[in-house]
């Protein structure tokens, strides 16, 4: 009965919520024929490509936030890990640099190979399987889009939650470019060269270069004496090729390549809830939060790279699009998984993967009622541990056949896991009758996972006993989307939709002893209203939305390892708000809103840790329902403001920007948490006259807030945090452009 209340209420609350929006509409409508006579340009269009084709945002009937390359810079964010800070409803947690995304709530805190995100990252049209490759540089991108919602049509594999699309700088006919060096007070120097032109008449191209070092880390290791949180180098490289091979025929490349050698995390360090074991060591010796005191370093080496091949025909009533993509991917680790002083539980990986895709678009060209796309997706994935190496030193090693106390008890594991989908796809929009349009969609997927390995334990290097595994299985799933939107004047349109979204099941190939878990699924209803007010100086884009979430896959860490299992279901609702006001020709304000009830509705049996008075935890199982969704902060809003002037001939660009994110928690037992938290960024830029230099100072993370990005419990030690955030940081850059 109360379950039944709560959905009374929050459908009660929805409908309102729909019916102001509605009501907003209706009351603007007027306004626009006037504002549309007397149109003096206002905020520029902004175009995306959510729906498979290019379009303007304000026309698209799904909730997206979009924020340009430019916008990007202006505010500090120049990686996929800050991207938090620029959209509310976004969270983000990394676990030994795995990007694990949450959009209104969605998401997981799983890692490990094989494991993929509920929220896709497509970059230049091409979806990323490894959560490993999502930590991305954002120096030659030129828009961050975010779907908010199921993407389970046009997108389909693992857009349960939506979808973070990267769309990086097309190439250019004229020759020109950008020179950019970024110097802090950790002497975390950043280098970006940028070249584009064109070769021929048909062909042209262009090259980004990013190179970064870093003199000083963030904190040390009190017991080695290393630097931690420390870059020693990251390389990125990338090009794009663009051939006009006929008038309907156009060939593009897009070539990348990353390499980096860092102390990025994980650097685990014991939590203040609870104390570690007696004996295994406490994290009370450092004022700075950034300090580990582990008895191992921590190195990160990592390298990815791919191809991807896109042909356009245009047939006339269709454009004809392939997409053929190729990507690699090696990374290796080691860590102390107790964050404890003493040698207890080491941890190496060895992972190694890639990924080959093929998509295929038929999508209807012109101006007529009936719009459509058809199309067919197939991925082959591999990921492989190659191996894993889990130390466990005395006591924990425990004894060999003979009864002998083992000093060091060593766990190979080398398997590899095996992913394959097709699927088939296709949406319809039709205008019934002027500025009244349907839009259905249909999805459906076949996927194959496997996994094979080996598992060997190692009694001080002597084997003791090896476990063989080989499984299977597969699932075919429907995915679908129904919408109706309905234009209000010349500059408004309101709609609603309703989608169908699904995550597929995998195993554990941390701990592939354990059983696979099943896929999630996710029913997601929406109102929203995309609106241009005051002569389009004002842009106010708000939505209402109700989740159904279940078979929920929950994750949990034992001794270094994480366990993925299926918790049982979830409510979620809210309402989020992107907005934007060009006030003046020369200042803009711009900002966003999250609110979000996100609990689960029914969990009788998930994992309840308990902190002991000697200190460690104590493991359970209990009933989580009514506990919040881990990562799923109640409120998050951000705000900023741009402002140029003229000074002394040079142009003057001053840009502040502060987000906000409410507590939220690591785990489903909703006991550690990261408190709410402000994020506070600023920079001032002069354009020399000429326009070709600028320099620029900046402050991010002013308020010098620590962010946990990481929070689990090592049972039966105690709590591990990870911060893998910035702390306050400042610095110059200069920028040089050159050619046209």
């Amino acid at each position: 009965m109360q379950s039944l209340n709560s959905i009374l209420k929050a459908g009660r609350n929805y409908a309102m919520a729909g019916g102001s929006l509605l009501a907003i509409a209706l009351i603007s409508a007027p306004a626009y024929a006037q504002d549309q006579a007397e149109d003096t340009g206002g905020l520029q269009d902004i175009v995306v490509t959510a729906q498979k084709r290019s379009e303007n945002l304000q026309k698209v009937p799904i909730a997206i936030a979009a924020v340009s390359g430019e916008q990007l810079a202006a505010t500090g964010i120049t990686s996929t890990n800050a991207l938090a800070s620029a959209v509310p409803g976004l969270s983000l947690n990394t676990t030994s640099q795995n990007f694990s995304p949450h959009i209104r709530g969605i998401g997981t805190t799983a890692f490990g190979v094989g494991v993929e995100n509920p929220v896709a990252l497509v970059v230049d049209g091409v979806y990323y399987a490894s959560a490993l490759m999502g930590l991305a540089d954002l120096s030659d991108v030129d828009q961050v889009a975010v779907l908010k919602g199921p993407q389970g049509t046009l997108f389909g594999r693992n857009a349960t939650g939506g979808v973070i699309q990267l769309t990086t700088r097309e190439p250019k006919d004229d020759f020109g470019g950008e020179i950019r060096s970024e110097l802090d007070q950790y002497m975390t120097s950043r280098n970006f060269l940028y070249l584009t032109g064109g070769v021929t008449d048909d062909l042209k191209g262009n090259l980004s270069v990013k190179y970064a070092t870093q003199g000083e880390g963030w904190g040390k290791n009190i017991q080695t004496g290393q630097d931690v949180h420390k870059i020693d180098y990251d390389v990125q490289l990338r090009s794009k090729w663009n051939w006009t091979a006929s008038d309907s025929t156009t060939v593009k490349l897009a070539l990348d390549y990353a390499k980096q050698k860092n102390s990025l995390g994980p650097n685990l360090s014991p939590g203040t809830q609870t104390t570690y074991l007696p004996g295994f060591g406490v994290n009370n010796f450092s004022s700075n939060p950034f300090d580990i005191n582990s008895a191992f370093n921590d190195k990160n080496r990592f390298w990815m790279g791919g191809a991807g091949l896109t042909i356009e025909q245009d047939l006339g009533v269709a454009r004809l699009v392939s997409i053929s993509a190729f990507r690699k991917y090696k990374y290796s680790t080691g860590f102390n998984a107790t964050a404890s002083v003493f040698p207890t539980i080491e941890i190496e990986f060895d992972w190694k993967g890639q990924q080959f895709t093929q998509e295929l678009q038929l999508v209807s060209q012109g101006s007529d009622r009936l719009k459509w796309t058809l199309g067919a997706y197939y991925i082959n994935s591999q990921d492989r541990n190659d191996p894993i190496f889990t130390r466990l030193f005395a006591p924990l090693a425990g004894t060999d056949p003979f009864g002998n106390l083992v000093g060091v008890g060593t766990n190979v594991l080398n398997n590899k896991l095996t992913a394959e989908s097709i699927s088939g796809f296709g949406q319809m929009t039709y205008e019934i009758v002027d500025g009244t349009r349907l839009t259905g969609g249909f999805r459906y997927t076949y996927e194959k996972r496997s996994q094979a390995g080996t598992s060997t334990f190692l009694a001080d290097g002597f084997p003791v006993g090896s476990t063989t595994f080989n499984d299977s299985f597969s699932v075919k799933r429907p995915t679908w989307r129904l919408a109706i939107d309905q234009d209000i004047g010349d500059r408004s349109m309101v709609y609603a939709s309703y989608n169908r979204g699904f995550k597929s099941g995998g195993f554990n190939g941390i701990t592939p002893t354990n059983p696979p878990y099943r896929p999630e699924k996710l029913d997601a209803y929406e109102i929203g209203l995309k609106t241009e007010l005051l002569d389009r100086t004002l842009r106010l884009n708000p939505a209402v939305f109700y989740y159904k979430y279940q078979d929920i896959q929950v994750s949990r860490f034992n001794q270094g390892n994480t366990l993925i299992f299926n918790g049982a279901g979830a409510e979620l609702y809210g309402i989020d708000l992107d907005a934007e006001w060009q006030a003046t020709e020369s200042f803009r304000l711009f900002g966003g809103l999250e609110w979000l009830h996100a609990k689960f509705t029914d969990f009788p049996v998930a994992d309840i840790f308990t902190p002991l008075p000697g200190g460690g935890v104590a493991q359970s199982v209990g009933s989580v329902t009514g506990n919040r969704l881990p990562y799923a902060p109640k409120f998050t809003f951000n705000i900023g403001a741009n402002y140029s002037t003229e000074l002394a001939g040079s142009k003057i660009d001053l840009n502040v920007s502060d987000s906000y994110s409410g507590k939220f928690y690591g785990e489903v037992d909703n006991r550690l948490f990261q408190k709410a938290y402000h994020m506070l960024n600023a920079s001032a830029t002069a354009t020399l006259p000429g326009e070709r230099l600028s320099v620029g100072v900046w402050g991010r993370n002013l308020l010098d807030k620590l962010v946990a990005t990481q929070m689990s419990t090592q049972a039966p030690f105690g709590d591990t945090f990870d911060y893998a955030n910035p702390p306050r940081t400042y610095g110059v850059t200069v920028r040089y452009k050159f050619g046209n």
